[in-house]
């Protein structure tokens, strides 16, 4: 019985000290980087369809967005309800025009972080953000990880 008292606190400490980790910069670069190499692995549509179902593309305030370079969401880990629609326009709670921010630094130098205001999918509260982006190679494409602060 203690043993197995003991291995569920070894459990519970584990658990903790990885969601204390999961909403991290690096947790979402390294997210991205795991979008990016879905994408190259699987091919675009798999990738897009894998995303959209949220699992491990979505880590609680830390998640995964693809969007065309047209401004397209072709893929969202937290909220489907905006695949398909055009970003081009959108704008942060502070009036950052972001979306073409990403898509300037991901044809620009391949590469780039964006700073912004937007609802924070677990408190559903507008927060300070970061988003990470990086060109998916050979797409007219970025993948975004979000993380808040």
């Amino acid at each position: 019985m203690k043993k197995i008292a003991q291995l569920g606190a070894i459990v519970a400490l584990t658990l903790a000290a990885t969601l204390a980790q999961a909403d991290t910069p690096e947790a979402a670069k390294s997210l991205m980087d795991g979008a990016i190499a879905e994408v190259k692995a699987r091919g675009l549509d798999k990738a897009v369809k894998e995303i959209n179902g949220g699992g491990k593309w979505n880590k609680g305030q830390t998640y995964v967005v693809l969007v065309n370079f047209d401004g397209l969401m072709l893929a969202h880990s937290a909220n489907e309800k905006i695949v398909g629609k055009s970003m081009i326009e959108a704008k942060d709670a502070a009036g950052k025009a972001f979306v073409k921010e990403a898509i300037a630094a991901a044809k620009g130098a391949g590469a780039g972080q964006i700073e912004m205001r937007w609802a924070n999918p677990v408190t559903k509260q507008i927060a300070d953000a970061t988003m990470f982006v990086k060109r998916v190679p050979g797409q007219e494409a970025y993948v975004g990880s979000v993380v808040f602060k």
